[in-house]
């Protein structure tokens, strides 16, 4: 009687140990939508998933060769992660004005270099002006880029 009664209350610990776990990791997953439905980008931090880009793109300054042409596409492939229903946890990167800017300069200051300039300050410019109508293309788009 008495081991079956452990083995019971080790069973139960057992079961609300998984369960508390799950119900963590379903909040930090969870995404903040505001009423209209759309994802609010000024209260879900995504950057810490990508955590060494999203610090390269915003201390990156004019002139600094760091990023080539594949990084600036991971970079934007990550951004896109945060728009787009991948079921991709890592390599999401929050979107934000400064950074769009800084990968539009980089874009721009390599257009010799880049051979596809001219798809990334597009895309870049819709995302400035908050325009994410063609942000599953864009992805589409930018992974037949990065996979080559």
């Amino acid at each position: 009687m008495k081991k079956s009664y452990i083995w019971g209350v080790l069973l139960v610990a057992v079961v609300l140990s998984i369960g508390v776990a799950f119900w963590i990791n379903d909040k930090e997953t969870e995404s903040i939508v505001e009423d209209d439905g759309e994802e609010s980008l000024n209260e879900t931090d995504l950057s810490w998933v990508d955590g060494v880009h999203a610090a390269m793109l915003d201390d990156w300054q004019s002139g600094d060769k760091t990023f080539d042409e594949r990084l600036v596409q991971e970079v934007m492939l990550d951004m896109t992660h945060q728009k787009v229903d991948t079921h991709v946890e890592e390599g999401t990167m929050e979107i934000t004005a400064e950074r769009i800017d800084h990968l539009m300069q980089i874009t721009e200051e390599e257009e010799a270099v880049f051979f596809h300039n001219e798809t990334y300050i597009d895309i870049l410019k819709r995302r400035k002006e908050n325009d994410f109508s063609t942000v599953e293309d864009d992805h589409q788009l930018l992974h037949s880029l990065y996979d080559r």
